[in-house]
């Protein structure tokens, strides 16, 4: 069975996700995640995040996203 055949028989299709990788590149760290919609179609997630600094001393997570979707490439 292959992995589309695989959500078909999970249950709900929305925002499944499909693949993901995890890249560290120095101070930051990219999640790229593919995913597909209720109508099968497949779109790419990238985030970015970066460990910030308060005066503190204490830290937070700074995102951003974009989301590609087969129209737009």
């Amino acid at each position: 069975m292959d992995n589309k055949e695989n959500l078909k028989n999970s249950g709900s299709k929305f925002n499944q996700e499909i693949h993901s990788e995890i890249v560290r590149a120095g101070k930051r760290t990219y999640f790229f995640d593919v995913k597909s919609t209720r109508n099968d179609e497949y779109y790419l997630t990238i985030t970015e995040s970066k460990k910030q600094y308060s005066d503190q001393g204490k830290f937070h997570f700074e995102k951003h996203k974009i989301f590609l979707y087969k129209e737009d490439l």
